[in-house]
């Protein structure tokens, strides 16, 4: 017998776009998929603690694809974690909640803040977001790499899925 979220999980593709409900002029932001990821990662710069125990940091700043959205936001909750990643290399990161969008959903949702500039994707949306949500359909794709380069001129490396 199918488990009660499944039954409502939707549907979404390899990469997606989403929204950050609470910011206004934070719409419409690409994000990659990445079932091997735990957590969910967003570019963010400028993050600092201040003395009164405030966590600042500006979303999307120096982003290829998302500098002209570059926000910045001060939040007195938020966690610092340990993120591993797939070569085994552990790294802390501020951990803040953020309201997204995705399709129809609504939600609040971890991000840890990372420096994704290097990445065509500012977003990686990992399991503990898509568990119970979403079922990843590999052959879909909401924008792909392709696209983002064409339309923000960026030149990184090519990989299969820009030659398919």
């Amino acid at each position: 017998m199918k488990s009660r979220s499944k039954l409502h999980a939707m549907i979404i593709g390899r990469s997606e776009i989403i929204s950050f409900v609470d910011y206004q002029q934070l719409v419409s932001i690409p994000a990659k998929v990445d079932t091997g990821a735990y957590r969910s990662a967003v570019h963010a710069d400028n993050i600092y603690v201040d003395d009164a125990g405030h966590l600042h940091f500006t979303l999307f700043a120096g982003h290829p694809t998302c500098d002209n959205y570059a926000t910045e936001i001060v939040s007195d909750k938020f966690t610092t974690v340990s993120v591993s990643n797939s070569f085994g290399d552990t790294d802390e990161r501020y951990e803040v909640v953020l309201k997204v969008k995705i399709g129809p959903k609504i939600f609040r949702e971890s991000f840890t803040l990372a420096n994704r500039a290097k990445k065509i994707y500012p977003i990686l949306l990992g399991r503990k977001l898509l568990n119970g949500r979403f079922l990843v359909d590999t052959s879909s794709c909401g924008i792909s790499r392709k696209q983002l380069k064409t339309k923000y001129n960026i030149s990184l490396p090519d990989d299969e899925e820009d030659i398919m």
